[in-house]
């Protein structure tokens, strides 16, 4: 319920900056990306699985698809520079989880990201941005099978890098991004999974359990 208030809330901040300006490259856009964490989800018994900067597997990252929208409005004055919204919605991609040698899950979940404090450093190109954005990630990471559903919910304010180009009514970009998770590292489960179930070790039971860089590439249409 939090993330939901969260993430309307979100909406409504974006669209305060959703005035456009001629030059820049507001778009509608298909989403594909992955996160690498700083560290392993779980405690040390269990077999890591997802992708992290101590141990980086290219076959396994957090991969996700979604989509999203640009917004650049010139609604406050920044000496030549626009203020730059950007909303994204996506699903992490099933993914077969080892937790031991009998036991393993689906791993699924979602994120919802937002920049509202970016600056355009070519706001008089028309056909090229290079984004510099502050916003937030929201999410969280499920694992489920026929007798487990735990998530595991993250917060984390983040800093961007997204060059943009526009040719006719196609924009692409890609996408760099890193973010640090302000909860705590905790598995729980959900409000409607199995009643007897025993919670996942976490990694480290503090802050930050789910930071960490996330690179994506965006196929849009430019509006």
């Amino acid at each position: 319920m939090k993330i939901s208030i969260v993430i309307f809330l979100s909406f409504c901040s974006l669209a305060a900056f959703s005035q456009r300006n001629s030059r820049d490259i507001s778009s509608v856009d298909l989403i594909y990306g992955f996160r690498t964490l700083n560290k392993p989800m779980f405690g040390p018994n269990v077999e890591k699985r997802y992708s992290t900067f101590s141990d980086f597997k290219w076959s396994q990252p957090l991969q996700y698809l979604g989509a999203g929208i640009t917004l650049l409005g010139d609604s406050i004055d920044t000496r030549g520079k626009y203020f730059i919204g950007n909303a994204q919605i996506v699903a992490y991609l099933p993914q077969r989880i080892s937790l031991s040698d009998s036991l393993t899950a689906k791993s699924g979940g979602f994120n919802f990201g937002l920049t509202f404090l970016g600056l355009d450093a070519f706001p008089r190109a028309k056909n090229f941005d290079l984004i510099f954005n502050l916003g937030f990630d929201a999410g969280r990471i499920l694992l489920t099978n026929p007798g487990m559903k735990q998530r595991n919910l993250y917060f984390a304010p983040k800093l961007s890098i997204q060059p943009k180009v526009k040719m006719g009514p196609v924009a692409l970009s890609i996408c760099a991004e890193y973010g640090y998770d302000l909860t705590k590292d905790k598995w729980r489960k959900t409000w409607f999974g199995p009643g007897n179930q025993n919670n996942l070790v976490p990694y480290s039971n503090k802050i930050g359990g789910l930071s960490g860089l996330s690179w994506f590439v965006t196929l849009g249409y430019a509006l």
